[in-house]
């Protein structure tokens, strides 16, 4: 079945308390190989956080919708990404994270690259013991890099190498995030799960909060729930109006922070809670005491890898005196996250035959902006 990407464009385009929703088609295989050959090749999407390679030879092999990647720590600190695959017969180089590498080493027939993707050695091509061989020029054939850019710790990729300038991709998310001091946070705690539904079904689960006291009742929303859209490219978001923060309304801080506030560079800014896409694999949320930086690595059309790294105040990443305030933290994501879930799985449940069945999603219109900005930029990344 194949539906008419113009009609559903349309649909999206309504006043939000009309606009339907993307059909059940757009959540399936056949769309998701547009998407591999149209949307994650040609923009900035992010892959993962350089606190998963912290020291120079750390590697992390990364799959962005059937793109196999490798990131690489360099000597001098900074993150090269290239294509995994091995310039010979295109093996997958490296399939399991790894540390402290002096060198990138082919399982299959030992050729060997360096860190920053150099081929430094091709054993016996020439024959036993012979490691050159005439006509073959090694310069040629270092591993394939792919276009990086970095914010705060993320690690971003753009495959075709034809993307805007990174710090104009980037700048929105900036001017939205300025006057919190995120850059000196330091990485606290990190996990990874696995969600058995389509990317864009997971992004939406956590972009509104119209769901929260409903699907996630220990977390208090009433104390902070508000909706105020940020529909901006690339960043598709919610934000609480709330000045709750402050230490002296601590009843109103979010799930009960016990950990160091982060800080402001002007205090008589509101504070405000973020949970925001960074269009179109990156999540991030925004609270009291905490940052944590997600990533939606699309495993296929049905499955979805999720990465969650969470930074805090420096002081309270490590010191013993924190750790409740980290263990409260890491019970609450650890809660969250079976929750939603299930909330995936029944979406996904419907897909095939909610077209067929004549059921055409819709909008909340005070919650579900941020939702209707995102399925809105799917499609017109779609060329």
């Amino acid at each position: 079945m194949t539906l008419d990407i113009n009609e559903a464009r349309a649909a999206l385009a309504r006043p939000l308390a009309e606009a339907q929703g993307l059909p059940g088609y757009y959540y399936g295989a056949e769309f998701y190989e547009v998407e591999q050959r149209d949307l994650f090749p040609r923009g900035w999407a992010a892959v993962a956080v350089g606190a998963r390679i912290p020291r120079p030879g750390d590697m992390l092999p990364v799959n962005l919708a059937g793109w196999p990647l490798l990131l690489v720590r360099q000597t001098d600190g900074q993150v090269a990404v290239f294509h995994n695959m091995c310039r010979h017969r295109a093996l997958l180089l490296v399939p399991t994270p790894c540390a402290g590498e002096k060198s990138i080493r082919c399982p299959w027939h030992a050729w060997r690259y360096g860190l920053d993707g150099k081929l430094l050695a091709t054993p016996e091509i020439g024959g036993a013991r012979i490691g050159d061989a005439a006509g073959f020029d090694k310069s040629e054939l270092g591993l394939v890099p792919v276009r990086v850019g970095r914010w705060l710790d993320y690690i971003f990729v753009n495959i075709d190498g034809k993307a805007p300038a990174f710090a104009d991709y980037i700048a929105p998310l900036d001017r939205l995030l300025a006057n919190y001091r995120l850059a000196e946070l330091k990485p606290a705690m990190a996990f990874d799960d696995v969600y058995k539904g389509n990317w864009k079904i997971v992004t939406e689960s956590g972009i509104e909060d119209y769901h929260l006291p409903f699907g996630h009742p220990q977390l208090n929303a009433h104390l902070m729930r508000n909706s105020t859209p940020h529909v901006d490219y690339p960043v598709f978001g919610i934000g609480t109006n709330t000045d709750g923060f402050a230490a002296e309304k601590a009843e109103q801080r979010a799930w009960n922070a016990e950990l160091i506030d982060i800080p402001p560079h002007d205090e008589t800014v509101s504070r405000i809670l973020f949970s925001l896409n960074v269009f179109p694999t990156g999540t991030i949320l925004v609270t009291s005491d905490h940052l944590a930086l997600g990533v939606h690595l699309p495993d296929g059309a049905d499955r979805t890898k999720v990465s969650v790294d969470l930074y805090t105040h420096a002081d309270a990443a490590t010191s013993p005196g924190y750790a409740n305030g980290r263990k409260r933290v890491l019970d609450m994501w650890a809660g969250v996250l079976p929750q939603d879930a299930a909330f995936i799985e029944g979406a996904m449940a419907t897909m095939k035959v909610r077209d067929a069945a004549g059921i055409k999603t819709r909008f909340a219109p005070y919650w579900e902006a941020a939702v209707h900005g995102f399925q809105s930029r799917v499609l017109e990344a779609i060329r």
